[in-house]
């Protein structure tokens, strides 16, 4: 056994080398107290052991500070494996729990456009604080560990005099149950507030100069680790934004170059004088859906819209869709409808577009550009002569169901065929020149109505409901500009256009029976012909006739029984001698005059005429025949 003598600095390397506990040092000099050693080994081995304890700390010290570098580089690992900025506070604040051993760790991020440091992340168990708590300027360790640009610590946070305390910051270190608390800056590398990272503790602790520093050194790792994935941050957000301008001027390029293939293709229907059922077929290739056109007057529907598609409600009484919808502007209705304004010089309309995936921005000026390519071609084919007179030609020689395609064009035209019209028949004594063609497209158009060369006739459809006075007109018109006079015919009115080729028939027998009686050089309709409108009218209105010549004497027998009708008869058969009239009736001949004076208030004065004395005549004699035959065609019927 070694005598006391023989314990030396030896002995203390021996328990360095063994790792031993603190409280082993001590021994070495105990024994040799016990065993009677001297003053000066006892002294000796005293020395020995504080150099041993030194060591021992200095070992110690190394080896935390190993560790913290170790967590530091773990740390720095985890950094540079996350990939945007949540996962790097998250792997900070855990790390900053770990490394202190503490309860909790949270940290806040300046917000430039509070003013102010937000939670973004914490790690550890927490009841009051939440991410997005707002961390007030006024109080906490935060504002002086900023000011300061060092770690600020507290060793019990509520009870600590010489912090400034704030309400919000108490009440969540309170329900957090927090004693120990310690505040670390973040700064971007020009110095700039980045945010404040925190820990705490539920204990009492007071936090050692090393703790401190390594606090500082953890902060300044991660403030860079952070500020560098917040540049990432911001520039994956600018490479994003850059990508999406990039999409959108792509698709910008591909509307542009929509947009013209559009154009181009409504402008060759333009060029072409394409009718307006294929113009709409076109449009609606292009936009993918049905498209029709709706007329702004009469409300007319050309194009193939869907079945059972509802009317679009008008905004309001006499409101078209002009009114409705501004210039060049697209809306959209109910039932994926989109609809856009057809003008010109005009308004036409609007033109409508149905389909079920909604319009999206780069197709919006293509249903525009469709619109207005109408409208130049609506306008042009109702500048254009040719296709004017191409229209009533046809027009005039259609057949059954005629109406709607006609509607359509004539719309075109800027005619409203379910307006009263007439149709009247020129023919020049020497035949239809190309100045009275000139003279009849001015005319027409004059008028508001179309005009076409048939034979050796003009033909002019014009607005109006009068045709003896537009056939005047016509008359008047010609003479005026030309100086000779012209034999017109004309008839109507009508308000289909699928009456349009029987006016004509019926104004071009007028215009030769004009000419048959001698009558060159004048105007006249059928009711201008008297009796004559029988024989001129397609469909033989007796009972129309006999109402317009004696009609109201029927009616006067009809109220007062007076025998008005029959003492006619019997004034006609005497020859006009009211005495024998009165034989024949067996009345006096006073009384058969003062009959004859109440025809005469019912007629007018022209019944006693020549030509009124014939069309009077024969009204009696059909209505005669009319009431004899009634009879047999009742037991016939």
């Amino acid at each position: 056994m070694r005598e006391p003598t023989d314990l030396d600095a030896s002995t203390f390397l021996e328990l360095l080398a063994t790792e031993a506990s603190p409280t082993a040092f001590s021994r070495p000099v105990a024994a040799a107290r016990a065993a009677g050693a001297s003053g000066e080994t006892v002294a000796s081995l005293r020395r020995a052991e504080r150099l041993a304890q030194d060591v021992r700390r200095l070992f110690e010290k190394r080896r935390r500070r190993t560790a913290d570098l170790s967590v530091l580089l773990d740390t720095a690992r985890d950094l540079l494996g996350a990939d945007d900025v949540e996962t790097v506070l998250s792997a900070v604040t855990r790390r900053m729990r770990t490394l202190l051993n503490l309860d909790m760790a949270y940290i806040a991020l300046r917000d430039p456009a509070l003013g102010a440091d937000v939670v973004r992340a914490a790690d550890g168990h927490t009841t009051g604080l939440t991410l997005g708590f707002r961390i007030p300027g006024d109080g906490g360790l935060g504002a002086p560990a900023s000011a300061h640009r060092a770690p600020f610590t507290t060793a019990d946070y509520l009870a600590d005099p010489d912090i400034r305390h704030s309400p919000d910051i108490d009440r969540v270190v309170q329900a957090e149950g927090l004693r120990a608390v310690i505040a670390v800056p973040l700064r971007n590398p020009d110095g700039s507030p980045l945010g404040v990272l925190y820990a705490a503790g539920r204990e009492v602790r007071h936090f050692t100069s090393d703790e401190i520093a390594l606090a500082g050194e953890f902060g300044r790792l991660v403030a860079v680790a952070i500020g560098k994935s917040l540049t990432l941050q911001h520039v994956r957000a600018e490479v994003a934004e850059l990508r999406a301008d990039v999409r959108r001027a792509e698709e910008e390029r591909e509307g542009v170059w929509r947009l013209r293939d559009s154009q181009s293709a409504v402008l060759e229907l333009v060029l072409a004088k394409a009718d307006l059922d294929r113009f709409l077929t076109v449009a609606g290739k292009l936009l993918g859906g049905t498209v029709w056109f709706e007329d702004e007057d009469s409300g007319a529907v050309s194009g193939a819209r869907p079945h059972g598609g509802a009317e679009a409600d008008p905004a309001g009484p006499g409101a078209g869709p002009a009114e409705r919808y501004p210039q060049d502007a697209v809306a959209e209705e109910a039932d994926g409808r989109w609809v856009c304004a057809v003008r010109g010089a005009v308004a036409y309309g609007r033109l409508v577009l149905s389909r079920k995936a909604p319009l999206t921005d780069l197709e919006i000026p293509v249903l525009r550009s469709c619109a207005q390519a109408l409208a130049v071609l609506l306008q042009s084919q109702a500048a254009d002569p040719a296709q004017r007179d191409h229209f009533l030609d046809t027009l005039l020689a259609a057949g059954p169901g005629v109406r709607q395609l006609a509607v359509k064009r004539a719309h075109g035209l800027g005619i409203d065929l379910s307006r009263p019209h007439v149709v009247a028949v020129a023919r020049p004594e020497s035949g239809p020149t190309d100045q009275d063609a000139a003279w009849a497209t001015v005319h027409a158009r004059t008028e508001g109505g179309l005009k076409c060369r048939r034979g050796d006739h003009l033909v002019l459809l014009l607005p109006g409901d009068d045709p003896s006075a537009a056939a005047q007109g016509v008359a008047d018109s010609y003479r005026s500009a030309t100086g000779q006079a012209v034999t017109v015919g004309a008839a109507g009115p009508g308000t289909d256009p699928a009456a349009a080729p029987a006016l004509y028939k019926q104004a071009l027998r007028c215009l030769d029976t004009l000419t048959v009686l001698g009558a060159t050089g004048r105007a006249a309709s059928p009711k201008d012909l008297g009796f004559l409108e029988l024989l001129l009218a397609d469909e033989r209105d007796v009972a129309g006739f006999i109402g317009s010549v004696i009609g109201p004497l029927l009616e006067y027998d009809a109220r007062r029984s007076a025998d008005l009708v029959t003492t006619l008869e019997a004034y006609y058969a005497a020859n006009g001698s009211p005495t024998r009239a009165g034989e024949h009736l067996f009345v006096h001949p006073n009384t058969v005059a003062r009959r004859l004076a109440r025809i005469g208030e019912l007629l007018g004065p022209g019944w006693q005429e020549p030509a009124g004395a014939l069309e009077v005549q024969l009204a009696l004699r059909l209505h005669r025949v009319r009431t004899s035959l009634r009879p047999a065609e009742d037991d016939g019927g």
